[in-house]
């Protein structure tokens, strides 16, 4: 009796799509295990350790060097025994992957973390490729996407209902992650798929319940983040779905097979083909109208921020015609920036307001701007190549066969080329390349599209297969090698800086010169070093230590802590050429003529110091402050003198 309930629920379950009806083998389930392990770096995003400085963003490199030590041995060697396809699309992410490598070694890269993170990106394309090349693993592949997007939605709704904390004293949604920008964009990524899933009729319905949510949870939490890029990418990304859904090729054919040698009269074809035509050409002029309002409104929105990314951008264009074919090297832009925007500013292009939103970034706000500085045109055709190659020309099929014909698996994974666009979109006015959680959901869905591009005629042998799994387990290890043994040195620091903080420089000083070893790639950790250095009397490691800085940022704020060191040395030639160049990269400081007019009075050039004095009172104030009210009163009693 039992026995004849449980067959019957498990045929409605069948009949109503809710579960597959392919009976479980041990092959099968070890698929589902393999699987199982092989998303787990999709959920580094929630990962948060908070014993380590900024643990919101560096306990994520841990976690993901300890959990691909576990995914790649197990997934790349299921492989082995499994039929595996090179596919055009593997050609160029390998040709790509090729050029930052040859490009990183010959302009001279200075290894960090973003580095050995890089590494290990290449084994995890190989085990998502690896899974999405067997049975329809791609299509959970992508459940297991939207399993992330979803879980970081509710983290951010708790959030902005006060049951959860933020990881930003300044912003009240977060998610997991440390900036409201990233977050927005991370669950941006699955508004194309959840909405894909919302309107295919041909997926199990489990899974339609499921897109709906997802849709609706983001769409609660994204307005909240004030991201116009999230918007934006969120909105790009769902309008081809939307038009396959409205006028895709089998609503065209089923206006087409309407002709006058079906029984329809010429007259009634002609005027049903030319009201559809109307409809998809005023939908267009809609849209279009539709994106000048939009871009206008998010304009104004913060004027302010879109103007100092558009002076960043200007200045990297600046770098791009003086590098314009390998660019400064991978990971560089923050090093080649500050002296670039100096430059631009003397060489007159740069105006008043320009100056007012002046800084010192770290990213270039936009992916493909850093990509021409960093790689140059070479490194940029290669990615916009493969970039045109994935949306384009891989799998027509998902563009051209409307969704109510499309079968189940080429249906689901045909939504992630419209995920990878929202993604692409983000990256032209935000950062996610320089964010863990992004570059690994921006793996997996390149992974998942190229395992759908055209295959060469041959499988790939045993030996190769063998070959595979040897290199992707030998970069792991090598990277996991570097990155985990750091931990103990970011919770030590986490400790050490608070003892800074406070300004007991006598005994912090020792303490980051044994942590300097494994954090001498780390600015912030080099900055707080030289300044314990300086503070001690060590001026000349001082320097050196802010010199080393210089190979990884360009904040002016170093300069000004050279020049100091440099006037306590009695150098005043280089103390007056650090402030000078300080001054010149953010013109907009007040700090750094400050200093200026402190060491002409010092030094006693009188006329010098009447200058810089006068000059720190016309500068405009960008934002007021006691600070600046003190060393203007002070410019003001010089001048009295």
């Amino acid at each position: 009796m039992f026995g004849l309930s449980f067959h019957k629920i498990k045929h409605w379950l069948i009949s109503q799509r809710l579960i597959d009806p392919k009976p479980l083998t041990v092959k099968r389930v070890i698929g589902i295990l393999v699987f199982c392990v092989s998303v787990i770096p999709l959920f580094t995003v929630c990962y948060v350790d908070s014993f380590l400085w900024q643990g919101v963003t560096t306990g994520k490199y841990f976690w993901f060097a300890a959990v691909m030590c576990i995914v790649i041995p197990i997934s790349l060697g299921w492989g082995i025994g499994q039929k595996f396809y090179i596919r055009r699309a593997d050609i160029w992410v390998f040709l790509f992957v090729g050029y930052i490598v040859a490009n990183y070694w010959l302009c001279s890269g200075w290894p960090d973390m973003h580095w050995w993170l890089f590494l290990l990106m290449i084994p995890l394309y190989m085990s998502v490729r690896t899974i999405c090349e067997n049975g329809n693993m791609g299509r959970w592949v992508c459940n297991a996407i939207l399993l992330v997007v979803l879980v970081e939605a509710i983290w951010g709704l708790m959030q902005l209902y006060g049951y959860s904390w933020s990881y930003h004293g300044l912003y009240k949604v977060t998610g997991s992650l440390f900036n409201p920008g990233p977050y927005a964009g991370f669950v941006a990524v699955g508004v194309p798929l959840a909405l894909g899933y919302t309107l295919d009729k041909n997926i199990t319905k489990w899974e339609h319940w499921f897109g709906i949510f997802t849709l609706l949870t983001v769409m609660l939490v994204l307005p909240a983040t004030m991201s116009r890029a999230a918007w934006m990418a969120a909105i790009i990304g769902s309008i081809p779905v939307l038009w396959n859904r409205l006028f895709g090729s089998g609503r065209q054919l089923s206006v087409n097979a309407e002709n006058p040698d079906s029984g329809h009269r010429p007259c009634q074809w002609f005027s049903k083909y030319w009201r559809y035509r109307l409809v998809r050409i005023i939908s267009t002029i809609v849209l279009c109208v539709f994106f000048v309002g939009l871009l206008t409104g998010m304009y104004y929105l913060k004027k302010g921020s879109a103007d100092g990314r558009w002076l960043i951008w200007n200045v990297s264009m600046e770098i791009v015609k003086d590098h314009p074919l390998l660019g400064t090297g991978y990971g560089t832009f923050s090093a080649v920036y500050g002296d670039a925007q100096a430059g631009y500013f003397l060489s007159g292009k740069g105006n008043e307001a320009q100056e007012m939103v002046a800084d010192s970034p770290d990213d270039a706000f936009n992916e493909y701007v850093q990509m021409a500085v960093e790689l140059g045109l070479v490194g940029f055709g290669l990615f916009i190549f493969l970039i045109i190659y994935c949306l384009f020309l891989i799998g027509r099929s998902f563009r051209q066969t409307s969704i109510t014909e499309a079968s189940h698996q080429t249906s689901t994974i045909g939504y992630i080329k419209w995920s990878l666009l929202a993604f692409l979109v983000f990256a032209a006015f935000s950062y996610p390349f320089s964010m863990l959680p992004l570059v690994i959901i921006f793996v997996f869905l390149l992974a998942i599209l190229a395992s759908s591009s055209r295959s060469f005629s041959f499988s790939v042998p045993v030996w190769l297969r063998v070959a595979f799994f040897i290199i992707g387990c030998g970069i792991t290890i090598y990277g996991a090698h570097i990155i985990l043994p750091q931990r103990a040195a970011y919770r030590e620091w986490q400790s050490v800086q608070m003892l800074y903080q406070a300004g007991i420089y006598e005994s912090t000083v020792k303490d980051y010169q044994a942590l300097y070893p494994q954090l001498g790639y780390q600015k912030q950790f080099l900055f707080e070093y030289g300044q314990c250095l300086s503070k001690t009397g060590q001026y000349v490691e001082s320097n050196r230590i802010f010199a080393q800085f210089l190979h990884y940022g360009s904040d002016p704020m170093v300069y000004n802590c050279m020049g100091n060191n440099y006037k306590e040395m009695k150098e005043y030639e280089k103390a007056e050429t650090s402030y000078i160049h300080a001054s010149q990269i953010i013109p907009n400081r007040h700090y750094p003529l400050y200093l200026l007019m402190k060491l002409y009075e010092e030094t006693g050039q009188i006329e010098k110091a009447r200058a810089a004095a006068q000059s720190l009172l016309v500068k405009p104030v960008k934002v007021n402050s006691t600070a600046i009210r003190e060393m203007q009163q002070e410019a003001k009693q010089l001048l009295k003198k």
